[in-house]
């Protein structure tokens, strides 16, 4: 018995490799906050990326009277290039919003990064967050951009992520944006 307690008050008064023993335990947190705030703020920078192209995407396309496919495609290159990841995903859509007679949203054109027109014209557009935007005369012009965002660091544990995003702007020089696709062939 005598032993046991000797050995018990020399377990209890002995210090050494406590403060090892405190960083085997606090070591697997410290790195799980490190790439937590690693990968929190490089997905927010490419958050706020994303967000300066569509705006861009959008204001430089609303300067236009008419605005060329091959104008169109250049614009979308520099979306990538604001983004800086030209290898990923991303799909990246400008659309023309015009009011029907009864004063609803539809299409006029669309024209995506893929060289397509995937909204057909005189379709519904739902999409718009206010339609009192539009009157009988004018247009708004829409930048729609989805990006594909994979984490740097920790492609196993994070998932990827999709920033969805759209920017609106009236035609600054017009009431209405032409896409042509050849000069004299507009829409």
């Amino acid at each position: 018995m005598y032993y046991s307690n000797a050995l018990f008050r020399r377990f209890r008064s002995a210090r050494d490799g406590v403060a090892a023993t405190e960083f085997a335990l606090l070591l697997p947190v410290l790195i799980a906050i490190f790439f937590g705030v690693v990968e929190g703020s490089s997905a927010l920078a490419q958050n706020r990326k994303v967000s300066l192209a569509v705006n861009t995407l959008a204001d430089l396309a609303a300067q236009e009277t008419q605005l060329m496919e091959s104008a169109a495609d250049d614009l979308f290159d520099g979306v990538r290039e604001i983004i800086g990841d030209t290898t990923s995903t991303m799909d990246i859509r400008l659309i023309s919003v015009i009011a029907d007679d009864n004063g609803d949203p539809v299409v006029q054109w669309s024209y995506d990064n893929s060289g397509n027109k995937p909204l057909a014209p005189d379709t519904p557009y739902t999409d718009l967050p206010d339609a009192a935007l539009l009157d009988a005369n004018s247009s708004i012009m829409v930048a729609e951009l989805t990006y594909n965002y994979v984490p740097t660091l920790t492609r196993q544990l994070i998932q990827n992520v999709n920033f969805d995003k759209m920017a609106t702007r009236w035609p600054r020089r017009s009431l209405r944006v032409e896409l042509c696709s050849a000069p004299g062939n507009c829409m």
